[in-house]
């Protein structure tokens, strides 16, 4: 589509889409409940990480007891309320918990999340599709695969609109396509 022009915003906070003016916006997570229509893409799988300069610091954490007296996080703050999240974990029982790791540094997006564990700040969880090219790279090392936290929906979100432009459709049919590969089975 050579006349087609794509803007591109990027943040991790939660926008007014009618007012703001934009034609969709991508939403990882928990759905609040909203005017705007929905497209579910499906789900995608997160991953615990650690730079190896951390690695060579503080050891691997080889299970989620160990994490609140012997490792670090960064800290991720919440876009809607400001406040850092926890840890998350598969327990054994097949569900999952929330632990409370200490953090050195508390950022509000994925950028800066990704940039403080490359310095080895602490660990992450971040979504694989984020991450994968340092995983492949070395650059980031994946533990605690076995305690991963629950993977996270996906969707499209756009304002209900009698009439579906052509770009917001050509769009939505390209991201899907694009995000597939990202997605669980």
């Amino acid at each position: 589509h050579p006349r087609l022009q794509l803007a591109l915003g990027s943040s991790d906070r939660a926008i007014d889409l009618i007012q703001e003016g934009v034609d969709c916006a991508v939403r990882i997570g928990a759905l609040h409940d909203s005017s705007l229509v929905s497209r579910p893409l499906g789900n995608i799988a997160l991953v615990n990480c650690a730079s190896p300069a951390y690695l060579r610091e503080q050891g691997e954490p080889r299970a989620p007891d160990t994490l609140p007296t012997d490792h670090w996080m960064v800290g991720y703050a919440s876009p809607t309320t400001g406040r850092e999240l926890p840890w998350e974990v598969a327990a054994g029982d097949g569900g999952r918990q929330a632990i409370t790791v200490p953090s050195r540094v508390v950022v509000n997006n994925a950028e800066s999340y990704i940039a403080c564990c490359l310095a080895g700040l602490g660990l992450i969880q971040i979504p694989r599709f984020d991450v994968q090219h340092l995983l492949d790279a070395g650059e980031l090392v994946e533990v605690m695969p076995a305690h991963r936290a629950a993977s996270m929906p996906v969707a499209l979100l756009y304002p209900h609109r009698r009439q579906r432009s052509r770009r917001l459709a050509v769009f939505l049919e390209w991201f899907e396509e694009l995000m597939r590969r990202h997605l669980e089975a």
